[in-house]
């Protein structure tokens, strides 16, 4: 954050400072879960928006003051805000929730998707289909075979590739057949991960912190199956801490796990409970809303000849904060 703060102050006090005068607001949004560079901190901006405990002590041991740091959550897509059906609020947003328990209802979703209303385990190899996709559907999928033969339970296993055509060509009939004791649905490239989430009772994924902050806001327990060392290394236990996943580093590990929860009911739905204790559904909004209110601020003093106002006047009336209940 170092050169643009830089280059803010000199635009803003035309050439005469590199280090002083900027009025322009900065603000810095961290992305990762469990770690980040410590590039992203630097104690000149205005607010640090943070999604963790950890990420926040990361920030004010790189000299942040707190009175800087704001700590809402990490900010995802529109499907994923508010999960309704699991919020208590105000008399207004419960009446709001209770509409929405239809939208989220998981047999009415599966319907919608084309699936069928049965225990259904997600994998997802992100827009690129990567990870290892095929090795672990086939590891899960034998899997989930041997467990409907066996307790004459009903199994279901959908597979986002992404971008993979190699991949949803190769899983899909009739190059692979799965047999008539578990559902198996295969699919390229999906906008509506939301839905396919809140149509599942449980997620491989890589940690990205994006997929893990939704999955946590659908209630969806993780199995973590890859990371990209550094940057995503910390957002394992980040889901491990939290109480709603683990790291499986092998396919063979995966199939494993999955038999696990699904022969623990009681287990499946106290990590279910977890995930939606740490997440935050309105994370975007909430940092959004502190944007605009910098801007506005900003603006006002811009009408007032504030040209020269110092960057202390520029922030708005805010305060770190730890948003909802669970512990990051």
């Amino acid at each position: 954050q170092d050169l643009p703060l830089k280059i803010l102050s000199s635009l803003d006090s035309n050439g005469a400072s590199r280090s002083e005068g900027r009025v322009t607001p900065f603000v810095t949004v961290v992305t990762d879960l469990g770690g980040a560079h410590p590039t992203w901190f630097n104690e000149g901006v205005d607010k640090c928006f943070v999604p963790s405990d950890v990420l926040k002590k990361a920030a004010m041991d790189r000299q942040v003051k707190e009175n800087q740091i704001v700590q809402y959550g990490l900010p995802i897509r529109r499907g994923f805000w508010r999960f309704g059906a699991d919020y208590t609020g105000s008399p207004e947003e419960q009446d709001e929730a209770t509409e929405m328990e239809g939208v989220h209802h998981k047999p009415t979703i599966r319907e919608s998707l084309g699936l069928k209303d049965m225990t259904t385990v997600l994998i997802v190899g992100g827009g690129d289909g990567m990870g290892g996709i095929i090795a672990q559907a086939q590891a899960v999928g034998e899997k989930l075979q041997s467990l409907a033969a066996s307790t004459n339970e009903n199994y279901q296993m959908v597979v986002v590739c992404g971008n993979n055509k190699a991949a949803q060509t190769t899983l899909s009939p009739p190059q692979t057949n799965w047999g008539a004791d578990i559902e198996v649905n295969v699919q390229g490239f999906v906008n509506n991960m939301d839905e396919y989430m809140r149509a599942s009772d449980i997620l491989i994924t890589k940690a990205g912190p994006g997929t893990i902050a939704e999955a946590s806001i659908c209630g969806l327990p993780c199995i973590l199956s890859s990371f990209l060392p550094g940057q995503e290394e910390g957002n394992v236990p980040y889901v491990e801490e939290n109480g709603f996943g683990c790291y499986r580093g092998s396919v063979d590990g995966m199939a494993e796990t999955v038999q696990e929860w699904l022969a623990s009911p009681s287990k499946l739905e106290q990590m279910r409970d977890n995930a939606l204790v740490a997440a935050r559904p309105d994370a975007t909004l909430d940092i959004a809303r502190d944007l605009a209110d910098m801007v506005y601020v900003r603006k006002e003093e811009l009408k007032k000849g504030g040209g020269a106002s110092s960057k202390k006047e520029t922030q708005p009336k805010t305060k770190a904060i730890q948003y909802g209940m669970g512990p990051f």
